[in-house]
């Protein structure tokens, strides 16, 4: 009976020695986990900022490119009013010499 409680005694060291090595190696890969969720939480965090400045920046370029459009656009509009003043001018002249 002594050997079989030894037996016994034996047996439950062992798989407790077992288990304590299961914990601890499921602990090690927690914290291996938990360490990866951390790196993959700052890389989401970098690559929102990232991109928030990139439609920021989208958005300047939008504006830029629109203001540029509008200074053509100007720049032709007085091409087309000064083209109209001078035709108005010529045409005034004309009506004053037939006078």
């Amino acid at each position: 009976m002594d050997a079989q409680v030894t037996d016994l005694v034996s047996r439950l060291e062992t798989r407790t020695r077992q288990l304590l090595l299961l914990h601890k190696q499921r602990q090690e890969e927690c914290i291996q986990l938990e360490r990866r969720l951390q790196e993959a939480a700052e890389k989401i965090q970098n690559l929102e900022s990232e991109n928030k400045k990139l439609q920021e920046n989208y958005a300047h370029l939008k504006m830029a490119k629109y203001l540029d459009m509008a200074d053509d656009d100007m720049k032709q509009m007085r091409g087309r009013i000064s083209k109209m003043v001078r035709d108005i001018d010529r045409c005034i002249a004309m009506l004053k010499t037939t006078e």
